[in-house]
């Protein structure tokens, strides 16, 4: 395939081994696309060509899955509601099922999935992970429990965490999971662990790209946990950057881009929880990328009413001073299958 194609390139200079490689004159500059043209027509190279052997591109998708409990009819006490079980079995099958659809149908390349779940009184102990794992049964993946009761609480038991899926077309090197040292306790007495889960991308020449999945504290006052888990998270992606690896990272940051679109009466108990992202904090030349089509969060003290509920964007992207971002999208579920949307972004690196 594309043997012409190949012979004019090595007469042009366009090195092509190996694959998805160029020299550094001609990596394309991704933010003109008229670059492109200039390439293929002065080699004879057909656009197709260029994209499949020097740009590497990838389709990314972070989603919280909420343990699948938590679609568009859940409320929860522990945000203000009513129920301590968020939602009735006959909800949750439905809101799995939905999850199963959407994985099956969307084929990214990466999932960044949190509040992943083995099974939680909370969600009436559907295992979520092995629902997800047959989905995605061509994907690499990689997981870890955010927290998890002793065994001898299992009629309590309420596990969930991330998951990674990297599709089985790309090699996934290594993977690494890496512990905050702040954290935050549920009803004060669950510790909740959180981590940034990588995965090492390896594509073409070069280092591999670190894909992150971490999901920040939640119901830390004031956001104290969060910032201080922030700043290790920084630390740690600086220190990846400078060995060489472009960096993404998919996250429910659990701290919101831009104004929160409250409903009136929210305003008052969610006010100790808010917190701004850290814009300031992100590192020089990186880029913080949300949505800003449909929020990616809403509140979970009563069921979802589309423009009366409390929503904000919460969940995106950093990525190093290599990777560009084509786009970045919520894909509107309207949160019938969790609190949640799925967020999208395409990268190129």
């Amino acid at each position: 395939m594309y043997a012409q194609e190949r012979a004019r390139a090595g007469a042009a200079g366009l090195g092509l081994e190996p694959r998805y490689h160029a020299p550094e004159a001609c990596v394309l500059p991704l933010d003109d696309p008229a670059m492109l043209l200039i390439i293929h027509k002065n080699a004879g190279l057909s656009t197709r060509f260029c994209y499949h052997f020097f740009v590497r591109k990838l389709r990314i998708i972070t989603w919280n899955l909420g343990i699948g409990a938590f679609g568009a009819e859940a409320d929860i006490s522990y945000e203000g509601g009513r129920n301590f079980i968020p939602s009735s079995r006959d909800a949750i099958s439905k809101n799995v099922a939905g999850i199963q659809r959407f994985l099956a149908s969307s084929r990214a390349d990466v999932y960044l999935l949190q509040e992943l779940t083995s099974g939680s009184f909370l969600n009436k102990w559907y295992n979520i992970r092995k629902t997800v794992h047959a989905v995605l049964n061509r994907y690499h993946s990689a997981s870890i429990s955010n927290f998890s009761l002793p065994l001898f609480f299992d009629f309590l038991r309420n596990e969930h965490g991330m998951g990674t899926y990297v599709t089985k077309a790309f090699r996934a090197r290594k993977r690494f999971a890496k512990q905050f040292k702040a954290g935050e306790y549920f009803y004060r007495i669950i510790p909740r662990w959180d981590y940034a889960l990588t995965t090492f991308v390896k594509r073409g020449k070069g280092k591999p790209i670190a894909l992150i999945n971490t999901h920040l504290s939640s119901f830390d006052k004031h956001g104290l946990v969060r910032i201080s888990q922030f700043q290790e998270l920084m630390g740690y992606v600086k220190r990846l950057n400078r060995r060489g690896h472009p960096v993404v990272v998919g996250a429910d940051w659990n701290m919101h881009n831009g104004d929160v679109n409250y409903c009136s009466e929210d305003k008052e108990y969610y006010k100790y929880y808010v917190r701004d992202f850290p814009h300031h904090l992100i590192p020089q030349g990186w880029s913080a990328n949300f949505p800003e089509n449909a929020p990616t969060l809403r509140a979970g003290n009563r069921p979802y009413e589309k423009n009366s509920s409390t929503t904000a964007f919460v969940d995106g992207f950093v990525c190093s001073p290599e990777v560009r971002t084509e786009y970045v999208k919520t894909i509107d579920l309207n949160f019938e299958h969790s609190d949640h949307n799925p967020v999208e972004i395409v990268v190129y690196y």
